[in-house]
């Protein structure tokens, strides 16, 4: 297996992610200093070129779809699904959650309730607030995040499916550029796992503080370095173990019982909280969505320099949707044999983009019915003691609101892992040469990236650094972008390569 290993992609990446960290353990303050003054001003300057791009995205990726390109079967016409689609939109549903959802499901609406953009043009705590947070959450958790993914993993399900290529950034690389590109490869398979590593142990830090919070709202007993230590242990056990025993294995089983989860605590809210008020405002804030949805993807601080909403919202997600693209579309296209491109576009872009617009539509809408009913002044909570905390105190106020906030945590749990487990896959599958689309990392690798992502997010937590190196993945989603661009590219070049051969198509004619 040595022989195998990407040195040259695997070290100077771990390298450079270990004195990264270094200064955020023992250099917190300054290195916050630096990415919070670097994040504002790209995104000042660079903020445009994310929402235009995201813009682009969404318009392609429905363009494939309902293009001619869209009858191509990937895997050939004779092609049979490896997943079903239960099991296919649980695994996509939850790998693009991870903890994001969960944590601010309630806590960003309100925030974009109390502190609207000035191009929103409303009044905070007012009637068009509340439709504008709920509708601007709603699509900033759906639809462009999972174009993102999607487009990606059309790329890759072409190269690995249909041109029978490893599953790997090489073959979508030599593919856009026309040329063996092995440098630029090996270059891009060490960005993704630096990036990657960081990225993971950031949501997952943020986990383990939601969870402590949970635990101290239960028990009594205040998080430190010891109950982070044991809570880290045990959600990077279950993840790597997970990912150890394989996508069709581990993976489909958590993801299935963590959509499950969420559906019953979904069903739960519905029917003890204010559903008569959620639903008014959830059909209102859809409305004004589908009325301008591209409108919503690029609200930028135009003639209102002091606002920064766009960077403290939009561009951050955008960028850090951008950074998890290619490897979230690696991970996915496992799922894409036997589907028409169509299918796989519509199902992986609209199945979740609906279960999480109904989400947010539900715990946002509770959240600002308790601040307007002075249930709970949620915005002051927030201020004083985060929305990690915060969130704990909303979900206690129901029925049984104990034994609802231990399910809580435990979808807090797996759904984290879902979305750790394949990034873990995908950096072994980087570190290792020539793999094919139905090969699996060696063990050893898998369980190395997982005990890394795990050992970081610790030390992330305890030292205080979190919140500071948050601000680098939009600093990195400017380089990943332009691999994004690349991995785009040879997805529409093998699309148009593939309709001019039969084999690689299923037509309407052909099946007539």
């Amino acid at each position: 297996m040595s022989k195998k290993i990407n040195h040259i992609a695997l070290w100077p990446a771990l390298a450079l992610l270990s004195v990264f960290i270094g200064f955020g353990i023992f250099k917190t303050e300054e290195l916050g200093t630096l990415l919070t003054t670097l994040l504002y001003g790209m995104a000042d300057k660079m903020g445009w070129f994310f929402c235009l791009l995201t813009i682009i995205v969404i318009l392609l990726t429905f363009i494939l779809a309902f293009s001619k390109v869209g009858n191509i079967r990937i895997g050939g016409p004779d092609a049979k699904p490896d997943y079903k689609t239960w099991n296919w939109i649980t695994m996509s549903l939850c790998g693009g959650i991870g903890t994001g959802l969960l944590f601010w499901a309630m806590g960003e609406p309100m925030f974009h309730f109390m502190t609207p953009p000035v191009a929103a043009g409303v009044e905070p705590g007012s009637r068009s607030a509340a439709i504008f947070a709920i509708s601007q959450a709603m699509w900033q958790w759906s639809v462009p995040q999972y174009c993102l993914y999607t487009i990606c993993a059309v790329a890759f399900a072409l190269t690995a499916y249909n041109m029978k290529k490893p599953l790997a950034f090489g073959p979508v690389l030599n593919t856009c550029f026309g040329r063996n590109c092995t440098k630029l490869e090996t270059f891009v398979h060490g960005l993704s796992i630096f990036t990657m590593c960081g990225a993971v142990a950031c949501s997952m830090g943020v986990g383990l503080m939601q969870i402590g919070s949970g635990i101290a709202n239960l028990f009594g007993v205040n998080p430190g370095p010891t109950v982070w230590l044991i809570i880290a242990s045990l959600i990077t056990a279950i993840f790597t173990l997970s990912c150890v025993s394989g996508l069709g294995n581990g993976l489909k089983k958590m993801s299935s019982f963590t959509t499950i989860v969420f559906i019953g605590i979904l069903i739960y809210v519905i029917i003890f909280g204010p559903s008569d008020f959620s639903a008014k405002l959830g059909t209102e804030a859809l409305a004004t969505l589908l009325d301008h949805p591209l409108e919503r993807t690029a609200i930028l601080n135009t003639m209102a320099e002091t606002d920064s909403w766009a960077a403290d919202w939009e561009i951050q997600y955008w960028a850090s949707f951008i950074v998890y693209a290619p490897i979230i579309g690696m991970f996915l296209s496992r799922m894409a044999k036997g589907r028409t491109l169509r299918q796989f576009i519509l199902v992986n872009v609209l199945a979740p983009s609906i279960f999480c617009m109904v989400w947010i539509s539900v715990f946002g809408g509770v959240a600002i019915n308790m601040q307007i009913t002075d249930t709970l002044d949620i915005w002051s909570a927030v201020g004083e003691n985060g929305m990690e905390s915060t969130i704990f105190h909303i979900l206690g106020s129901f029925p049984l609101g104990k034994a609802l906030i231990i399910i809580f945590l435990v979808s807090i749990a797996t759904s984290f892992s879902t979305l750790a487990d394949p990034m873990a896959a995908a950096c072994a599958t980087m570190s290792v040469k020539g793999l094919s689309v139905n090969d699996e990392a060696p063990k050893s690798m898998k369980i190395l990236f997982g005990v890394i992502m795990g050992v970081v997010a610790y030390l992330l937590v305890v030292s205080g650094g979190v919140g500071s190196v948050k601000g680098l993945w939009v600093i990195i989603g400017f380089p990943i972008a332009f691999v994004m661009i690349m991995v785009i590219v040879s997805g529409f070049k093998n699309g148009m390569k593939a309709i001019q051969h039969e084999d690689y198509m299923l037509t309407e004619e052909k099946e007539a």
